[in-house]
């Protein structure tokens, strides 16, 4: 898990990808795309589930799981009743495209594809 020293003045983001360097990469664009902002990084969905029940406010969870497994898991079912918006990294996501019922991060990407992707996904 990268460690949280950010100030938790600006929005929350939970990040929970299964290749820790790229989830890495996404704390630190988001980070340095908003320095306020609270970035909290799992590395499984129990732990992100740990992480998100010990506080703090999640605005928007990038998360790598298939679309269908978001309301199976303990998880999905927690963010989605404290009104977070997910996003979504992956083959499973990146496959249903458009007919996804979240946003999805399509690789390759860049910061500003990032961005904007979580974006999308907090003002919908």
């Amino acid at each position: 898990m990268i460690p949280d020293d950010t100030p938790a003045s600006g929005p929350g983001f939970l990040v929970l990808l299964n290749d820790p360097f790229v989830a890495e990469d996404v704390v630190r664009s988001i980070s340095e795309h908003d320095p306020t902002a609270r970035v909290v990084c799992a590395e499984s969905p129990e732990a992100a589930l740990l992480l998100v029940q010990s506080g703090g406010q999640i605005a928007v969870a990038l998360l790598q799981m298939a679309p269908e497994d978001v309301p199976r898991s303990a998880l999905g079912r927690w963010l989605h009743a404290a009104g977070t918006r997910i996003a979504l990294a992956g083959d499973a996501a990146e496959q249903q495209g458009e007919k996804c019922a979240y946003e999805v991060l399509q690789r390759p990407f860049n910061s500003a594809a990032l961005l904007q992707t979580l974006s999308r996904a907090r003002s919908a």
